[in-house]
C-alpha cells in the first residue's frame, strides 16, 4: 500500500480540526447499504448540555447525504478524536432514525 494514500483521509472536513464542533462528510454503512454521512460533531460542553448522556442522532436525508449529529464527551475533535468517533459510527450496529443515547451521564 502506497504510505500516502495510508495517511489520506477518507473524510472530508469542512472545517478545521481541533475545536468543540467538526462540520464533516464521510461515508458508511446505514441500513443494508452506503451512505453519505452529512455530519455534525460536537462535544457535550459545545451543545450546551454537560450532564446529558452522549447521542449520536440520525436525521433525513439531505443534498448532502444523510443527516447526522453526533455529541461525544471529549475535549475537542483533533485528528485521533475524530478517526475513532467515525469508526464508532461506522461499526455502531442498529442504526435507524432518531436519537440514540449511550454511554454514562457526565457528572
Amino acid at each position: 500500500m502506497n504510505r500516502a494514500a495510508a495517511n489520506t483521509p477518507d473524510y472530508q472536513a469542512l472545517g478545521p480540526l481541533g475545536g468543540d464542533e467538526l462540520r464533516l462528510r464521510f461515508r458508511g454503512p446505514y441500513d443494508g447499504g452506503e451512505v453519505m454521512w452529512d455530519a455534525h460533531f460536537m462535544t457535550r460542553t459545545h451543545y450546551g448540555m454537560e450532564t446529558m448522556r452522549n447521542f449520536i442522532d440520525i436525521g433525513a436525508e439531505g443534498p448532502h447525504g444523510r443527516r447526522l449529529t453526533v455529541v461525544l464527551d471529549v475535549n475537542c475533535f483533533d485528528t485521533p478524536t475524530l478517526r475513532k468517533a467515525i469508526i464508532m459510527v461506522r461499526q455502531y450496529r442498529r442504526l435507524r432514525p432518531g436519537r440514540h443515547e449511550f454511554g454514562s451521564p457526565a457528572s
